[in-house]
């Protein structure tokens, strides 16, 4: 910032009066941001010693703990924790650690449900007691979510799909595969109502707490995707196939977002996205190729590596920083692969002397054109 202010001044872009104002603005600005770090280091501590005690706790009362007492100290933990996280959420000052907070007491809450069984089988009328309240659990907080903030009600659609499945099992006692089989049922149709929302083109309020719903929903897609073919299925690695085909549907969408979607739902932010798909590549590409294809270790880097160098054509032509590293990341991987399986010294320096080669011409890339 000194040097920039500096260099401005000299051109005659801006007065001395304004750097010396823009001086103590970015100052003020730095001890801000050191307060609130001091207060997440601190409210980070306490939350460690907060669990630290609970496990103190547990440790010495559990096993005096019935199974029914169980269940009710941790569903009594996930409520307070969900609530403080609200609580805090109200002073808008922490969103971060709320979010956490409140994600953190809701996995808690699952968990209650589903060790819950202890105490009381499948079908009985505790279980199905259970059951009925894992169903109303994400229908009682969705409302509230979305109405205080955009993140949670994301949250709440993902661990929706949890909630579900705990009631399908202790309400009805289903096997697992008619669960998944429900759970695509509802993600299927959670995607095509959201899709819709968006496309509807509602406030942009609406519209961001729709678009991060759809967004998770896509993500929970890996998950299911692979329950579907592993379980129903009863398919091996051709389980691989299925990811391999969801993430091709993550990414078309992706650049859907960026390049064909509606104006008020057009971003630059969905690179990210092509990021994180860029990165799942790494494992999917490597086992399809082994595993599935059954390419020698020569055409599995071939194909990680050519994930890679799209990705960072993309990414060099529209300027898609995070899209650029991981794509860097991903060749690095397909070459230190290579390197290892050669086992040998001449092979690892030929792997490596090329992807060093590689990224000293995206350097240059880099530093080419107009705006270098």
């Amino acid at each position: 910032m000194e040097s920039a202010l500096e260099r401005w001044q000299e051109a005659g872009l801006i007065s001395g009066e304004l750097a010396e104002r823009l001086r103590e603005e970015h100052a003020h600005s730095q001890r801000r941001g050191r307060r609130r770090f001091l207060q997440y280091a601190v409210a980070g501590m306490a939350g460690i010693l907060l669990v630290i005690a609970a496990v103190t706790f547990f440790a010495w009362s559990w096993p005096e703990l019935g199974p029914g007492a169980r269940t009710g100290v941790i569903a009594g933990t996930g409520i307070a924790i969900v609530l403080l996280g609200m609580r805090l959420e109200a002073a808008r000052r922490y969103v971060p650690v709320t979010c956490a907070l409140q994600t953190s007491g809701l996995i808690l809450l699952l968990t209650a449900y589903v060790y819950s069984m202890e105490a009381w089988e499948n079908t009985t009328p505790g279980g199905v007691l259970v059951g009925l309240l894992a169903l109303a659990t994400p229908v009682a907080i969705m409302p509230v979510f979305v109405r205080r903030n955009p993140i949670m009600p994301a949250v709440g659609t993902a661990l929706g799909y949890g909630f579900l499945a705990a009631f399908l099992f202790r309400a009805f006692d289903l096997d697992t595969d008619n669960i998944i089989w429900i759970l695509d049922g509802a993600l299927a149709a959670a995607l095509v109502v959201l899709a819709l929302l968006l496309r509807a083109g509602h406030a942009q309020s609406v519209s961001r707490r729709t678009l991060y719903a759809f967004t998770v929903s896509l993500y929970v897609g890996y998950p299911m995707a692979g329950l579907t073919v592993a379980g129903p299925f009863e398919l091996g690695a051709e389980t691989l196939l299925a990811l391999d085909a969801w993430l091709l549907l993550v990414t078309a969408l992706a650049l859907w977002g960026i390049h064909r979607a509606p104006a008020m739902l057009r971003s630059a932010r969905y690179s990210l996205h092509l990021a994180a798909s860029v990165l799942i590549a790494i494992p999917l590409g490597f086992g399809t190729a082994l595993d599935v294809s059954d390419l020698p270790p020569l055409g599995a880097a071939a194909v990680v590596a050519g994930a890679g160098a799209c990705g960072l054509w993309y990414g060099l032509r529209t300027n898609a920083r995070p899209l650029v590293l991981c794509s860097c990341v991903t060749i690095v991987c397909a070459a230190w692969y290579l390197a290892v399986d050669a086992g040998d010294r001449l092979g690892s320096v030929v792997a490596l002397a090329f992807t060093a080669a590689l990224f000293f011409w995206v350097a240059t890339r880099l530093g080419s054109g107009k705006e270098a």
